[in-house]
């Protein structure tokens, strides 16, 4: 049977931050098979403030304002915003299924059966750089629609009656116009005043990360990885640090999960006599892995635990304990000597266990045989892939 996740008695909020945590198992390249997943994400908030592993194209930033104030416009109530809006998110599918660009549409194949609409993937990006100018998330908006968009002179919070909102602008003044056939006609190519605006609000509530250095300084052709990028090699001294401290994270634990998936490989070869061939793939990864390992310094995770520290971060202590032992362990014998060291696949078996109990597939024979092949691999870019393509698209908007 597969699991499912109920809602039970959650607030808006408590939903925000499940589905966040939900959103990390939809990248690749995450290690969260071994735990680290609170780890990256800090790391990549820090990194790419108002992003997440399920953005797909920047113009959604402005696609989803122009619906809303077109709601405005309407004066439709806050009884009946929901169903409006839902319906407008649909049919701006249908709108960018018939552009040239089709990649990164939302719902491309979902259509009106869609569950997550674009509002809800954006909103946060939205909030934090200041597009919907409440500090709020859209329940919020909807749930006092008609009161802001009544032009009130303020009106009480929801959730403390004795303080007031004094009344602002739902959406930054300077937000961009939409095309006149917007919305029956839809594309993901910025114009340059659009990608101008964007840049400005970027720059201006994400200083000093690495999201507002390269929505400034960096171009249409963003390198594969961001460590690799030549405009990242020009960034400040502070956020350099940042930068080679997530670059050598990503590749010290890139072990991890290879070893948990050699050992998952062995395992279920043992009992029904087949994966031989994942188990040398597995192998090779490893020696790959190692070799790269061993050209670099020890992993200080000290200075990862000061960084969480500063950044208010807050680390579990069978995380800290996961993280040094690893580190340690592969500083005693060598990357080269992982593949084979028991310590460590006691180390990796024991932390899956830790984290699943009875439903580790080191422990269940039925989640072993589910078992696909290949879970948790690759490096971790904390969330660059995505991010990549909104700095594309930005940059080639400041092009046009």
């Amino acid at each position: 049977m597969e699991p499912t996740l109920t809602w039970l008695d959650l607030t808006a909020s408590d939903r925000d931050k499940m589905r966040r945590v939900l959103d990390l198992f939809t990248e690749q390249g995450t290690v969260d098979e071994m735990g680290l997943g609170s780890l990256t994400q800090l790391i990549a908030d820090d990194l790419f403030p108002g992003t997440s592993v399920i953005q797909t194209r920047l113009r959604y930033v402005l696609f989803v304002p122009w619906l809303y104030q077109s709601l405005e416009r309407k004066r439709v109530t806050s009884a009946d915003v929901g169903k409006a809006a839902r319906s407008a998110e649909i049919g701006l599918i249908e709108s960018l299924v018939r552009s040239e660009d089709t990649a990164g549409v939302i719902g491309a194949r979902a259509r009106g059966g869609l569950t997550r609409l674009p509002s809800e993937v954006y909103w946060p990006a939205l909030v934090h750089w200041q597009f919907f100018q409440h500090a709020q998330n859209k329940s919020w908006y909807q749930r006092h629609f008609s009161s802001l968009v009544r032009g009130g002179a303020e009106m009480g919070r929801a959730d403390d009656p004795g303080i007031v909102w004094a009344r602002k602008p739902n959406w930054h003044p300077r937000l961009p116009k939409p095309p006149e056939s917007f919305p029956g006609e839809a594309n993901f190519a910025l114009t340059y005043d659009e990608a101008d605006f964007v840049r400005g609000r970027i720059t201006e509530r994400c200083p000093g990360t690495l999201l507002g250095w390269l929505a400034q300084e960096g171009s249409s052709s963003p390198a594969a990885a961001f460590w690799e990028d030549p405009d990242v090699a020009r960034v400040p001294s502070a956020l350099a640090a940042t930068v080679e401290l997530a670059r050598r994270f990503s590749l010290h634990v890139e072990g991890a999960p290879l070893l948990y998936n050699l050992l998952l490989a062995v395992r279920r070869h043992a009992e029904h006599g087949d994966d031989e061939e994942l188990i040398e793939s597995y192998q090779a990864q490893m020696a790959q892995w190692a070799a790269k390992e061993e050209k670099e310094a020890p992993f200080d995770s000290g200075a990862l635990w000061a960084y969480v520290a500063r950044r208010g971060g807050r680390t579990p202590a069978p995380q800290i304990r996961f993280v040094e032992a690893w580190s340690r362990r592969i500083g005693e014998v060598g990357p080269a000597r992982a593949v084979d060291d028991a310590a460590l696949r006691a180390l990796v078996e024991q932390r899956e266990i830790q984290l699943k109990g009875n439903r580790a597939r080191l422990a269940n024979a039925a989640r072993l045989l589910e078992w696909s092949g290949s879970v948790g691999v690759g490096r971790n870019g904390f969330r660059w892939h995505r991010v990549r393509q909104i700095l594309t698209d930005l940059h080639r908007g400041l092009e046009s």
